[in-house]
């Protein structure tokens, strides 16, 4: 294989892994903003927005985690909305 050719065939993987990963932290954040916002939300009694932070990196999937982005995202935001109205109130 020549080497044109391979650098043509790693460019090319490295953006479609990119592009995919990308995808992925927009779905993860999606549900990370919905889920910290709810989880704040109920566990506060509050009927206001809260502030919510940065969306973080996502985080890799565990077992036992939902496959989807969004609803993984939505599990991690949901888990800092509570511990969020917890230390506030």
């Amino acid at each position: 294989m020549s080497n044109k050719l391979l650098a043509s065939l790693v460019a090319g993987l490295l953006l479609a892994t990119t592009q995919t990963t990308v995808a992925g932290q927009d779905e993860f954040c999606e549900g990370f903003y919905r889920g910290y916002t709810e989880g704040y939300k109920r566990e506060s009694g509050s009927i206001f927005e809260p502030s919510v932070p940065f969306c973080p990196t996502m985080p890799r999937i565990q077992p036992g985690a939902p496959r989807d982005d969004t609803q993984h995202g939505y599990e991690v935001g949901y888990e800092q909305g509570v511990d969020a109205a917890r230390r506030r109130f």
